[in-house]
C-alpha cells in the first residue's frame, strides 16, 4: 500500500517546519548568522553588521534612547507580538510575532547604533523560526516598522 499524496505532503510540511530557535533573547542583529533561507531579512548600515545586509538602515537625527523608545512603541502596537527582551544599556530589544492563521513564530531583534557624528541608526533582523519560505513577511514587516520608527523618532515631541 503506497502512502497517499496528502499524507506525504503533510510529512514534508512538518519536516520543513522544524524550529530554528536558539535563544532569541540573546539575538544581536549585528552579530547574527543568516539562515541562508529566503525567510529572514537584515537592515543594517554599512560596516556595522557581521552578516551582509539586505538593505541599509536609515540614519536618523535623533538620540539613541528616542530611537529605542520608538522601536519599543512600534513593536508593542503590533498585533500578536510579544516583547521578549529590552536592554536599555545595550540599546537592544528582541520580540516575537505570531502569524494570524497558524501561529508560526517570527523573531525580531533590533540594536540601536549611535553613530560617531551624533546621529543614530539601527540594525534590525527578522526571521521565521519555522519553515523555509515566508512569502516576504519578514521583509514587509521590517519595511513597515522601520518607516514607523523613523516617523516616531523624527517627529517633534508632543506639546505639554
Amino acid at each position: 500500500m503506497s502512502p497517499r499524496p496528502t499524507a506525504l505532503l503533510w510529512l514534508v510540511l512538518f519536516a520543513l517546519a522544524t524550529p530554528l530557535r536558539a535563544q532569541p533573547v540573546a539575538l544581536d542583529p549585528t552579530l547574527v548568522a543568516r539562515t541562508g533561507r529566503p525567510n529572514d531579512r537584515l537592515l543594517c548600515p554599512e560596516g556595522f553588521c557581521r552578516a551582509p545586509a539586505d538593505a541599509p538602515a536609515p540614519i536618523l537625527e535623533a538620540a539613541p534612547e528616542r530611537v529605542l523608545a520608538a522601536w519599543k512603541a512600534v513593536i508593542e502596537a503590533a498585533p500578536r507580538t510579544t516583547l521578549l527582551h529590552v536592554d536599555t544599556r545595550e540599546l537592544r530589544l528582541v520580540a516575537e510575532q505570531r502569524s494570524r492563521l497558524f501561529g508560526f513564530v517570527d523573531t525580531i531583534a533590533v540594536k540601536v547604533l549611535p553613530l560617531p557624528d551624533g546621529r543614530t541608526s539601527f540594525a534590525a533582523y527578522s526571521r521565521s523560526e519555522t519553515g523555509y519560505w515566508d512569502l516576504g513577511v519578514n521583509a514587509a514587516r521590517l519595511e513597515e516598522w522601520s518607516r514607523a520608527v523613523v516617523e516616531r523618532s523624527t517627529a517633534p515631541p508632543p506639546r505639554s
